[in-house]
């Protein structure tokens, strides 16, 4: 029996017929559409999210820009977490037009700066927030030579404080610069002085003061001007001011060999009448005159943390000195060798998170340090030596408003130079 030899196929040979070659390709095609269709869709999601999520960012910025309207802060400050983040500040701009500026305030609302010069015709210059000027003023009777303001603070009112240190006095004005009454001891103000002395005196009388005068000056409504003896000249002498939001008051004392630290308690500096200014519940002082601890050479200026620990620019010291609620000391911090070292301080102020800024006026610049913890910790400088923007020549006070701005003196420069966190 012979055996047949099977047949072979060829598979590469194509026998698919016209009817299945188009069923192929419409398949071919329909996967290629399904799959067109498939990323469209893919698109249109990640097209969608994205959307959301630019909707949700632009919720945010709405959210912190109308926050920041109700109550301007630096950005760190308002975001809904906190967020601790620590950078020096920007310079933004100078404000000119003043002859030795060594003093700064501001008004309440921020809209105001005050400035006081110890050069030229030695005035107290006000200005706008952007830098234009109001207006001027000085105490009345009063010529250049007479004065020397140095330090300013205002309270909730807006009331002016002025320390003059050729005066040993502490004068006072309103917002516009309207003179309203002498603060001549820690227990005494003129006019309580002048109204202890004469009897007739109308509640809207007027009175002057000048150290420089044997006479003080006062004027009923519809007469003439009347003199009284000058009251005796007190034994302090007045540096630094500084006023709390209870209105308690801090001063710095440089009285010869008396340097020490001045409270003066809230509910006497905001009374209604200083007619009967004193002696003073709960007026009290801390320190002496010297180098060792506990001791100042020269205290320019106090300010307080959120603990109410006091701390004192404590100037020929090169130091600050720190001390706790009670006014008991602690200790100094800022002397010796490095970055955080201090040669001359001066102005201070106190942020909102305890972070305390500090002009070095032999350093030409503005130390800051974080003293919310039990030790300070330095934090960063900024500033230098020089004529240009952001430099310093004798820098002396600094203060700082709710919307991250600081405005520091620059003495030998004639300017204040307004920087922004």
């Amino acid at each position: 029996m012979r055996l047949e030899r099977p047949m072979s196929v060829d598979v590469s040979e194509n026998h698919t017929t016209p009817v299945e070659e188009k069923t192929l390709a419409g398949s071919y095609t329909a996967l290629v559409e399904a799959e067109a269709d498939g990323d469209e869709e893919k698109r249109r999601r990640r097209l969608f999210l994205l959307l959301l999520m630019l909707l949700a960012l632009l919720l945010c910025v709405c959210v912190l820009f109308g926050r920041y309207l109700q109550q301007p802060a630096p950005l760190p400050e308002i975001l809904p977490v906190p967020v601790n983040v620590n950078y020096a500040p920007h310079y933004l701009f100078s404000i000119y037009g003043l002859d030795g500026p060594v003093g700064v305030a501001l008004s309440p609302q921020g809209d105001r700066v005050y400035v006081a010069e110890t050069s030229g015709d030695r005035l107290i210059k006000v200005f706008t927030r952007n830098g234009d000027p109001v207006s001027s003023f000085a105490p009345p009777r009063t010529k250049p030579a007479h004065r020397s303001p140095v330090y300013l603070a205002t309270d909730h009112t807006g009331r002016v404080f002025v320390s003059d240190r050729l005066q040993h006095a502490i004068f006072v004005y309103d917002r516009d610069g309207s003179y309203q009454d002498t603060i001549l001891a820690p227990d005494l103000t003129l006019s309580e002085y002048v109204s202890k002395h004469v009897a007739s005196l109308q509640p809207t009388a007027v009175f002057t003061y000048n150290w420089f005068e044997a006479n003080v000056y006062y004027q009923n409504p519809g007469e003439t001007a009347q003199t009284l003896p000058a009251p005796d000249r007190s034994g302090w002498s007045p540096l630094g001011v500084r006023i709390e939001a209870s209105g308690r008051m801090l001063l710095g004392d440089v009285a010869a060999d008396q340097h020490s630290i001045r409270m003066l308690p809230g509910d006497m500096i905001l009374a209604p009448s200083w007619r009967n200014f004193g002696p003073p519940e709960g007026t009290f002082t801390f320190g002496c005159n010297g180098q060792s601890n506990g001791q100042f050479l020269f205290p320019n200026v106090a300010v307080t943390d959120s603990q109410g620990r006091f701390y004192v620019t404590d100037g020929n010291n090169g130091r600050i000195s720190v001390w706790n609620d009670q006014s008991g000391f602690l200790f100094n911090f800022g002397q010796g060798a490095g970055e955080g070292a201090l040669n001359l301080p001066r102005g201070a102020a106190m942020d909102a998170r305890d972070r305390l800024h500090v002009v070095d006026a032999v350093g030409q610049n503005v130390k800051v340090y974080d003293v919310a913890g039990p030790e300070p910790n330095f934090l960063f400088a900024f500033g230098g030596w020089g004529l240009g923007d952001g430099q310093f020549n004798y820098p002396n006070d600094i203060v700082l408003d709710t919307t991250g701005r600081l405005y520091i003196t620059d003495r030998e420069n004639n300017r204040v130079q307004v920087w922004s966190y």
